[in-house]
């Protein structure tokens, strides 16, 4: 992405999450989908929530009982994120930080959470942060991602398509957000950059829902 999307996808989050500062909201956490992720990650273990947003399932992975790190792009997401952990009494690393360049050494991790995230980078990005998410899972470790497609009722009167595949909204309520549906070509080829899919699902919505293993590298 060049300088002007970069800001407007920051722009368009921080709106979103403002929103969750003004009313000090908070979704419920995705406790079905995270299933997928505990069964395999034991625990006491370390848990990465990578674009986190306000927090919830940061906070529901604390709770039962992981090690939790939230980090994502947004300052105001974070803030939000910052000010739920302290009402909930629960602790939690927060952090500002890009998917596509994390903060942490390598070998970090137990688990890996990412949701909604993949399908909002464009090409090089999904393929910045996956290597990211390698790098920093310790053998074996877990990768829970899902991807969105298109809505049914999504209107490309309102964005603009790149050549990767991305929409990118130049109006309407969602200006600024960048998305880009899975595909299943790109998605076969994940085992060859080194993982193991463990869980591939198909929601109602047509959202893909995969559990990705790092395999251990050759000797």
């Amino acid at each position: 992405m060049n300088t002007n999307q970069e800001t407007a996808v920051r722009n368009y989050w921080d709106k979103t999450w403002g929103k969750f500062l003004k009313y000090q909201g908070m979704i419920a956490p995705s406790g079905k989908l995270l299933q997928h992720l505990i069964s395999h990650v034991e625990r006491g273990g370390t848990v990465l929530d990578l674009g986190c947003g306000e927090g919830r399932n940061t906070i529901y992975l604390s709770r039962v009982g992981y090690r939790t790190v939230g980090i994502d792009l947004s300052p105001k997401g974070v803030r939000v994120l910052l000010n739920n952990v302290f009402e909930e009494e629960v602790r939690a690393l927060v952090l500002i930080g890009d998917a596509r360049e994390l903060p942490f050494q390598t070998g970090s991790f137990d688990g890996i959470l990412a949701h909604n995230l993949f399908d909002h980078m464009d090409a090089v990005g999904f393929g910045k942060s996956l290597a990211e998410c390698y790098r920093l899972l310790r053998p074996q470790g877990m990768l829970l991602m899902t991807l969105d497609a298109l809505p049914a009722n999504f209107d490309s009167r309102h964005a603009v398509k790149r050549d990767d595949g991305s929409w990118v909204f130049i109006a309407g309520t969602h200006k600024g957000m960048l998305v880009r549906p899975w595909n299943e070509t790109e998605l076969q080829e994940l085992q060859e950059d080194g993982w193991e899919r463990i869980k591939d699902e198909m929601t109602p919505r047509k959202s893909k829902i995969l559990l990705l293993r790092k395999k251990p590298q050759a000797t």
